[in-house]
């Protein structure tokens, strides 16, 4: 129950702490019908693990019609959904992800709000972060979180199933454990990157272990089962357990490797960077194995592809910035692609996705 409020009544937080235990109790099916609309799709985007090819392929279409639309004055575009209203609710410092929903909910028409500092919340007077959500399903049509816990994404969606008005909830990073928009827009630059999604090769680096968006997207790529996947960092840092299980479940090629990047960089197709996250200890240096050099771009395969997540800091070298116009060089557009993605997220859980399908 770490990091969740739980309030300070304690007849309220014993209740409130038995009634959640039994939802997390349930099987992982369970839980996933939990996510569903009476429709049976998802209605919850809370796990990578949720996902299977046909919603991803959803997703990717009407992100990609709303690309290959976008000419600076969308007007059809921001009426799409004018009628629905958004919080953003952030517990956890963002830039890039607040920013990405921000500007998919304007060019769509979303009324949104922001909640980012708690301490102007009515949790500073004692109340429980599942009050705090049941109010706020009252007055927006969707919840987009971020949060310190793990448990917040789960949460979130209990609060939801023990209210009178079940809204969407979107986790936009739930501590170290998911990420699951991120890995939507990673998957949405892999597929365009390549002709097919076929025998390709993953390599994670650095902080395997706590980088939410590596354990994230990792499962997204399971779905295609011939894929192989490296975590290439630190013992201390490598990957956690339940990727691990996960990914062996799923049948899925896959090693650790704690020898520098250097020496597997030739046989990538895809080198997925992440930082060292200080913000759950340690000091936040990156080794110089596990540093992406000026060199390895020599090295790399003429059509594999340079990603992170951001936010960067030592772990690419500087100077591949300055480069003129290297196509393997695909962070940038990365982040770029975050705005359609979530765009096409938020069209399909208002369920407007088809009424775009005409129009490109």
């Amino acid at each position: 129950m770490e990091n969740i409020n739980w309030g300070r009544s304690l007849q309220s937080n014993k209740i409130d702490q038995e009634q959640f235990k039994l939802f997390t109790g349930q099987t992982s099916e369970e839980l996933y019908n939990s996510c569903l609309n009476k429709d049976g799709e998802l209605f919850h985007i809370i796990k990578s693990e949720h996902f299977d090819l046909k919603f991803l392929n959803k997703i990717f279409t009407t992100a990609k019609i709303i690309k290959n639309n976008y000419n600076g004055q969308p007007k059809w575009i921001n009426s799409l959904l004018t009628n629905y209203s958004i919080l953003n609710y952030f517990a956890q410092p963002s830039s890039r992800t607040f920013l990405s929903f921000s500007s998919a909910e304007a060019l769509l028409g979303i009324r949104r709000e922001e909640l980012r500092s708690l301490e102007t919340s009515s949790m500073v007077k004692g109340e429980s972060d599942k009050d705090s959500l049941r109010t706020i399903s009252s007055y927006f049509d969707a919840i987009v979180c971020r949060h310190p816990s793990n448990l917040f994404d789960l949460f979130s969606v209990w609060v939801m199933k023990e209210s009178d008005r079940e809204i969407p909830i979107i986790n936009a990073g739930s501590g170290t454990s998911e990420h699951p928009t991120q890995a939507l827009l990673d998957y949405y630059t892999i597929r365009e990157s390549f002709t097919e999604i076929k025998n390709l090769h993953i390599g994670f680096v650095g902080d395997c272990l706590r980088g939410r968006t590596v354990h994230s997207l990792s499962k997204v790529m399971s779905l295609y089962p011939n894929t192989k996947m490296s975590f290439i960092a630190p013992k201390e840092i490598q990957l956690d357990e339940d990727t691990k299980t996960y990914l062996k479940k799923k049948g899925i090629n896959f090693q650790l490797v704690t020898s520098p990047l250097k020496e597997i960089v030739s046989n990538l197709d895809i080198i997925y960077m992440t930082r060292i996250q200080d913000e759950h200890g340690g000091n936040g240096t990156t080794s110089e194995h596990f540093k992406f050099n000026l060199e390895d771009l020599n090295d790399m395969k003429k059509n594999a592809i340079l990603m992170h997540p951001m936010p960067k800091r030592d772990e690419i070298d500087p100077r591949i910035d300055y480069l003129s116009r290297d196509p393997r060089v695909m962070y940038w557009r990365q982040q770029r692609n975050g705005m359609w993605v979530r765009a096409a997220l938020l069209l399909h859980l208002f369920q407007r996705s088809d009424c775009i399908k005409d129009i490109s």
